[in-house]
């Protein structure tokens, strides 16, 4: 990483917020339960390229969490007023694990035409009472 800052978007949200690269097309990295570490190479592949952001969600390495970002759809709008306020378009999102579940959440919700491109690396989701999940049996052997 080349720089961490903090922003603010809206009255009440603060954001750190990794950046690498420099110019190229915007890339916003989104870290699952283990932090950023656990996208650094990730990061690495882009920076030399791109501008890369990584986002540290708020509550992970010892930042504050607001109680109004209570909910994946409320960390998505602050994600998504955070590019728009950087002036960023054409973005590709790329999510994992957790990370996935916002960077889904971040497309259905961009309204604005923010997200150029989207990828989900080993994404979770909700689970929904009635509609559990099954996987099928390997196959033998």
């Amino acid at each position: 990483m080349t720089a961490r800052t903090t922003l603010h978007i809206g009255p009440d949200v603060e954001l750190t917020v990794d950046e690498a690269g420099g110019s190229g097309r915007p890339v916003l990295v989104l870290h699952g339960g283990g932090g950023p570490a656990t996208v650094a190479p990730i990061v690495e592949h882009f920076a030399p390229g791109h501008r890369v952001l990584v986002p540290v969600h708020p509550g992970w390495e010892g930042t504050t969490r607001p109680d109004r970002l209570g909910s994946v759809a409320d960390l998505a709008q602050a994600y998504l007023g955070l590019l728009d306020e950087r002036g960023l378009r054409d973005v590709l999102v790329l999510g994992s694990s957790f990370g996935g579940w916002v960077a889904a959440a971040m497309a259905v919700r961009d309204r604005g035409g923010l997200l150029g491109d989207l990828v989900l690396l080993d994404a979770i989701g909700p689970e929904i009472t009635g509609h559990e999940i099954s996987l099928p049996a390997p196959p033998p052997g």
